[in-house]
């Protein structure tokens, strides 16, 4: 039977909404990029009240930005014009400039370099660059809006530390004993000695974005605690023909992983608008089973989906076969 994570967001702030999705969860999920310190310390009481008010608890999963690069704060756009600049800043306030608030992005880049931004919705060529800013064709126009990821389609920028962002995030969740921690854009697995001195004995989680990952996953699955293919980002820097195959192919080696192995990205996308899954869904959960994961990831379904409670009795009902 699939475990299920649940993404915690502004569709389920409210307590009364908290407490209905609770009983479908075996772990909620807050993405550390979409938080702000104080928000997390929020959300840190609230759960702890539930805890407290239930008796159950459950893990909750901080998922930190790792290596996975994001633009900074710009007004929102529908699309982009025909060139763009980027520049090395934290917020701008036309979407003709986009803000890269990562040094090591600009040191990076190279002419002629393919750059997605928003899970490939949006793609650029650099046309020049220096230490801190860069001039862009737009090659795909796109939704664009504040925190969105951005990184090199051919060869993700590599990571070398750990940003003074997730630092803070992990001090400020580390009275809460009931938190782990997932790392976004794991590359070789050597990503988890960076981390490791910081969390201690906590869970460790390495999120599969990139096929890089998929190539080294003896290490990645030898260094963390848990795997989740998160096929957002991978479709993103793979393509989405690649992705499946990489799925397929990642489905295959879960008999011989000595780590549990979980299902994230649209894994019921069509529910964050609608109070029902698609067929082809229902039929994903059933073969994600017959694989061996050993449970699913929600994202925007529950996180701004207009149908958590919903969504989380279809969940129970899908575990008491019901349906």
């Amino acid at each position: 039977m699939l475990k299920t994570t649940l993404t915690l967001g502004p569709a389920t702030f409210t307590t009364a909404t908290l407490e209905g999705i609770f009983p479908a969860a075996d772990r909620f999920r807050l993405n550390a990029a979409h938080l702000q310190p104080e928000s997390l310390l929020l959300w840190l009481e609230k759960l702890d009240a539930l805890f407290r008010k239930t008796g159950r608890t459950i893990p909750v999963t901080l998922d930190l930005q790792g290596a996975k690069m994001r633009i900074g704060k710009i007004p929102p756009a529908t699309g982009l014009a025909e060139s763009v600049t980027l520049l090395f800043t934290h917020k701008t306030s036309e979407t003709g400039i986009i803000p890269v608030p990562h040094e090591l992005f600009f040191s990076e880049i190279q002419k002629g370099d393919r750059i997605t931004l928003n899970d490939a919705r949006v793609e650029l060529e650099i046309l020049d660059h220096s230490s801190e800013m860069a001039h862009a064709k737009v090659l795909r126009s796109g939704p664009l809006s504040s925190d969105k990821g951005i990184n090199r389609s051919q060869h993700p920028i590599p990571y070398k530390k750990i940003s003074e962002l997730d630092t803070h995030m992990i001090r400020l969740t580390a009275g809460a004993d009931f938190v782990d921690y997932a790392f976004s854009f794991v590359n070789t697995g050597d990503e988890a000695k960076l981390i490791r001195p910081l969390i201690g004995r906590r869970k460790l989680i390495a999120k599969l974005e990139r096929p890089e990952a998929l190539q080294n996953l003896q290490v990645i699955d030898a260094a963390f605690d848990e795997l989740w293919l998160c096929r957002g980002d991978l479709g993103a820097q793979a393509g989405l023909r690649k992705m499946a195959a990489l799925q397929t192919d990642f489905e295959k080696r879960i008999p011989k992983l000595k780590k549990p192995a979980w299902l994230a990205g649209q894994v019921l996308e069509y529910m964050t608008h609608f109070p029902q899954p698609t067929r082809s869904e229902v039929v994903q959960l059933a073969r994600a089973e017959e694989a061996g994961y050993d449970g699913i990831v929600l994202s925007d379904e529950t996180a701004v989906g207009k149908n958590p409670l919903e969504l989380c009795r279809f969940l129970q009902q899908w575990r008491a076969k019901e349906i």
